[in-house]
């Protein structure tokens, strides 16, 4: 009875043990589930890994559909900074419109001074469509390096489209909110479509900056890359026997994949799901930047607050400093911008034209250099123009003043000094480093060059027009009058010496010019050479005069 009792008890403790296993094993077969497998102490030695397996088990859900599966945790090259302490002192940095140089100065400068406070924690507070490569690399590097010791975070707060995606990437963390879009960063050109070995000479870069920015922060690779380059097909695949998954380039794991038809049937690994298709850019909502790993959190902030999850999540202390524009640099946002420096060049070339057809100087010479120095400064403090670039305009500009009204005639240092001045204006419109020569080295900067030199010349050329029709009409138009200063007369009775030129040229003598006046230039009148000024016209040498008037001892010339 005993033995018979024991045994069956055993039978009815292996049936209960039984049912509950079939049941576990039924509960692991619902695809729509929300409990993923235990993972393996350990992994077979060939099998292919992001990093060592651990009970860090979560779920990746694409679409509409729930695949069961474990990530292995990154390995990133350094410690990832502690986001989960207490902030104290947080720093916020806007990033609006378009990302240019001049972002990347303001952020440096901005992040600089948040560092100099002692910043436990710098925000970029992110709505962009994107902007310039060169200048998003340089951020995403600066943020990398210079920021390594200090916390970052990208608070997708409306959109960080092709550059601002490098950018958030290249951040410790990512918070988007509910409305947000991640992705879109293939290059293109405004002066016309990239192709072949330009197209690729680019993006070879920038998939390189977003491989190394998702190795740094524990994103995946492959997704990061699809956002560059439309070419790339990225599957989501599964281990057969450990259930890891992993994204993956489709080109590079291709013959290891078992596909759907069954292709490959030996292989360790399966497809589950294309995830990218090939000639499209991966582009992220708020629901699929969370699940694919990029956006460490959804938030839903008010208007009131839009910091408030911010502040919850990282437990800031105190407000958090919003680092704006100043007045200062939203001021040099308004010069440096093509419209305003198209104006001050027309201004400035104009003026600079009419001071020159007046004697003396006044008050047009003071607008032309009031224009350039303007456009030279607001470019110099953005970065855009160096200072030896200023140097070789302002050189150019000298001496072209000298053969003007020092050397007779037109030679050489009046055609040594437009080429400097053309070289100068032309380096700035160059959007290069300080360091580097100002000479175009991509398809973007081509096109940046050729934009800026398409508006430049139109207002040199508009320039030109306007000043011919000036000069024709110069002396009975007040605006150009006043820009001008009026000859000098000198009144009253005035004798001369016997032997003084002057004394015997009267109104009515025709003479020959013989240094152009502009408007005082050198005629002679039979065998005598005098100073003389025409009425604000530039009469060329060769040319015949005749004298209208003597006011003192100027004498007043017109074509004859």
């Amino acid at each position: 009875m005993t033995s018979r009792t024991n045994h069956l008890s055993a039978v009815l403790l292996a049936g209960v043990v039984l049912a509950a296993c079939v049941a576990l094993n039924g509960q692991g077969d619902d695809p729509t589930t929300t409990t993923a497998p235990t993972l393996p102490d350990t992994q077979p030695a060939t099998q292919p890994t992001t990093g060592p397996a651990t009970q860090n088990v979560r779920q990746v859900k694409l679409g509409e559909m729930t695949f069961e599966g474990w990530f292995a945790p990154a390995q990133r090259p350094a410690a990832a900074p502690d986001l989960n302490k207490s902030m104290k002192n947080a720093y916020i940095i806007p990033i609006r419109e378009d990302i240019g140089i001049k972002t990347f100065r303001a952020i440096r400068r901005k992040a600089t001074r948040a560092l100099e406070a002692g910043a436990d924690i710098i925000i970029f507070d992110m709505d962009t469509w994107g902007g310039r490569v060169d200048a998003a690399m340089d951020i995403s590097r600066f943020i990398k390096v210079d920021l390594a010791d200090v916390p970052t975070v990208c608070y997708v707060r409306t959109r960080a489209v092709s550059a601002g995606a490098l950018i958030a990437l290249a951040c410790d963390e990512i918070i988007i909110t509910s409305v947000g879009t991640l992705g879109d960063s293939a290059p293109i050109s405004m002066g016309g479509e990239l192709q072949g070995v330009q197209r690729e000479k680019i993006e070879t870069v920038l998939r390189n900056e977003f491989r190394e920015s998702a190795r740094r922060n524990g994103y995946s690779s492959a997704l990061a890359q699809s956002m560059v380059s439309r070419d790339l097909e990225v599957w989501l695949i599964r281990n057969k026997q450990t259930q890891q998954l992993q994204f993956v380039l489709a080109e590079e794991w291709s013959n290891q994949v078992t596909t759907p038809d069954q292709k490959n049937a030996d292989a360790q690994w399966e497809l589950l799901q294309v995830v990218v298709t090939d000639k499209r850019l991966l582009t992220l909502d708020a629901p699929l930047a969370k699940d694919y790993g990029f956006a460490a959190a959804v938030v839903s902030p008010s208007l009131d607050e839009p910091y408030a999850p911010l502040i919850e999540r990282y437990g800031i202390a105190s407000q958090p400093t919003l680092l704006e524009d100043t007045w200062s640099e939203s001021l040099v946002e308004v010069l440096t911008s093509p419209a305003v420096s198209g104006i001050l060049v027309f201004v400035g070339l104009l003026c600079a034209y009419a001071e020159m057809q007046s004697p003396g100087f006044g008050v047009a010479g003071t607008i032309a250099i009031i224009c350039f120095a303007t456009l030279f400064g607001a470019n110099y403090l953005i970065g855009m123009a160096a200072w030896w670039e200023i140097a070789i305009f302002f050189i150019g500009v000298i001496l072209l003043a000298i053969e003007l009204f020092v050397i007779p005639g037109f030679g050489v240092a009046g055609v040594l000094g437009i080429i400097m001045m053309i070289i100068g204006i032309l380096a700035m419109l160059v959007p290069n480093a300080p360091d580097r020569l100002p000479i175009p080295t991509n398809p973007v900067d081509w096109g940046v060059f050729s934009d800026s030199l398409f508006a430049f010349c139109v207002a040199v050329v508009s320039a030109i027009v306007v000043g011919f029709a000036l000069s024709k009409y110069l002396p009975s138009v007040p605006f150009a009058r006043r820009l001008m200063l009026e000859p000098v007369v000198v009144a009253g009775d005035t004798t001369y010496a016997e032997e003084s030129p002057i004394s015997h040229i009267k109104p009515g003598d025709v003479g020959v010019v013989v240094a152009v006046c502009r408007p005082i230039g050198k005629v002679r009148f039979g065998d005598d050479l005098v100073d003389a000024y025409s009425q604000g016209e530039i009469i060329d040498a060769g040319a015949r005069v005749r004298v209208l008037r003597r006011d003192g001892n100027q004498i007043i010339v017109e074509r004859a």
